[in-house]
């Protein structure tokens, strides 16, 4: 079966897990059976099937008559003119599977029932009329891990040919279209898989893109199942350790911001109380200045009163003291004022420096946390791919169990055919033995008895009923030639008897000698 294909923009190496997916195979006869027992689970369970959801499964058309299929078959075959008769193993039915991928199933399941039953009918006959043949049966499993449908097809197109003339490598491109069309009518979001080459080109194996025999899936699945868990266990870890390492360097960060702020507080706080006290000594000297103000004018008013020289030179040596003092003041409060004024600006600088550190660490713990974002969202798509691949794994795993049921009924039906074998070569070989030796016969009252007649009812009934009466036909017809040949006898003593009579003519001397002679060749 082909691989499914997305669009040609998105190319990919990997499956798709919003497609949908079609596969189709032959089934002989006896494996036909098989496919009916499982599709319609009668008879034993598989272990993988949920026995509390079977209940659940929905019939959409039952399967008719096996014998009746191939006998159609047959009948096409002949219509179709051709020559030679219908092998023994040749296909009834082609076995059919419609299933999703991981996403793709989530978004079936959450259409109705009554939406879901007209996508598989759609399809399956959409399926159907693209091979030129008949919808046989289509069921809708919900008992295992996904849902998915399975669908028969007669194994002959209405012109005669078998699907393998019919089924071209462009004819199971076009329903793999086909399940991508119908289903994105029902949810716009189902996907086509990606095609096979193109996963080639995208760089997957070739053996990947192949549809795996259940013995090679036997092998490969638990190896790639193992692979997997450890590389989505790897990938968690990788996760957990960059959140850890994000968490620390984020609380590394955190610590050096809270101190750079208290820091840029405590420096704040000590600028606010530096220009509270410049402006405390800018009040002082303003209030210095305008008491030396007030002595000038008091000096100058002395000048004009022409108070005694005495008194006046009394009070101008008070006054240009006090202005000695003043101006003093006034001096070394401007230069307290300059000091004061040189570290607020030192501090504002600080400050400033301090605040363009602190805005570079959290523009730097902004591109770190960024970084570690992208490289946890790269780790969660890289596990959410692996959970995809491991659903995928879980499906074909479901397909493996599927197959092995079906070798195991096989197996059970080679092995009862192979005991009514041995039971009716048995029931032959003690026929031929009675035959030969004289244990089977003609009664008095014209009925065949057999010595022992055990071994025949252990043979099939079939076999019996095609067999005995050829048997009875041959002892009957034996008795016949022996009481004949016991008659012939008798007349030829007679015979014997008459010829020798002394008075028979002479004539029939020597025809009774020829006689005679031929009798005992």
């Amino acid at each position: 079966m082909k691989d499914l294909t997305d669009t040609p923009a998105l190319k990919s190496k990997d499956g798709n897990p919003q497609a949908v997916s079609i596969r189709i195979e032959p089934r002989t006869m006896s494996k036909a059976k098989g496919t009916r027992r499982h599709d319609f689970r009668i008879g034993k369970l598989p272990k993988y099937v949920k026995a509390d959801r079977v209940k659940l499964n929905r019939t959409l058309m039952p399967l008719r008559p096996l014998g009746q299929i191939k006998k159609e078959n047959a009948e096409l075959r002949i219509k179709a003119s051709r020559q030679r008769a219908m092998k023994q193993n040749a296909p009834v039915i082609m076995s059919g599977i419609i299933t999703f991928g991981t996403v793709a199933a989530k978004l079936f399941e959450s259409l109705p029932i009554e939406q879901q039953d007209a996508a598989f009918r759609e399809l399956a006959k959409g399926v159907a009329s693209e091979l030129n043949t008949s919808l046989e049966s289509l069921v809708v499993h919900l008992d295992e891990t996904t849902i998915h449908a399975h669908f028969t097809l007669r194994a002959y197109t209405n012109a005669g040919l078998s699907m393998s003339e019919a089924a071209k490598r462009g004819t199971l491109s076009r329903i793999q279209d086909l399940a991508a069309e119908v289903m994105q009518s029902y949810h716009s979001e189902i996907e086509r898989g990606h095609r096979k080459w193109d996963r080639i080109a995208a760089g997957a194996d070739y053996a990947d893109t192949l549809h795996r025999s259940v013995r090679e899936l036997h092998y490969d699945l638990p190896l790639e199942i193992e692979m997997l868990r450890q590389q989505s266990a790897e990938a968690k870890r990788e996760l957990e350790a960059l959140v850890e390492d994000r968490d620390i360097q984020k609380m590394e960060l955190d610590a050096d911001l809270d101190f750079a702020g208290e820091e840029l507080q405590s420096r704040q706080l000590e600028l606010a109380r530096i220009k509270e006290d410049e402006k405390a000594h800018r009040s002082e000297l303003d209030a210095l200045i305008a008491s030396a103000e007030k002595t000038r004018r008091h000096l100058a008013e002395l000048d004009a009163k022409a108070v005694a020289a005495e008194k006046k030179e009394k009070r101008r040596r008070t006054y240009m003291a006090r202005l000695a003092k003043k101006e003093a003041a006034i001096a070394a409060q401007k230069v307290a004022l300059v000091q004061r004024t040189e570290a607020v600006e030192a501090a504002e600088a600080a400050l400033a420096e301090k605040t363009r550190a602190h805005v570079a660490r959290e523009h730097e713990l902004a591109q770190r946390e960024q970084r570690q974002e992208e490289q946890a969202e790269e780790a969660r798509i890289k596990s959410a791919d692996l959970d995809a691949r491991a659903g995928e794994i879980s499906l074909e795993k479901e397909q493996v169990a599927t197959a092995r049921s079906e070798l195991v009924t096989e197996a059970e039906e080679v092995r009862a055919q192979r005991i009514e074998l041995n039971a009716g070569l048995a029931a032959i070989d003690h026929v031929v033995g009675a035959v030969e030796e004289g244990k089977i016969w003609v009664g008095e009252n014209g009925k065949v008895a057999l010595e022992d007649p055990a071994p025949i009812y252990t043979a099939p009934k079939g076999l019996r009923d095609r067999l005995m009466p050829t048997i009875f036909r041959l002892v009957r017809k034996i008795d016949q030639t022996e009481k004949r040949a016991s008659w012939v006898e008798a007349l030829m003593t007679r015979v014997r008897n008459l010829m020798g009579r002394s008075d028979l003519p002479k004539d029939l001397e020597k025809e009774t000698q020829d006689l005679d002679a031929d009798w005992n060749k």
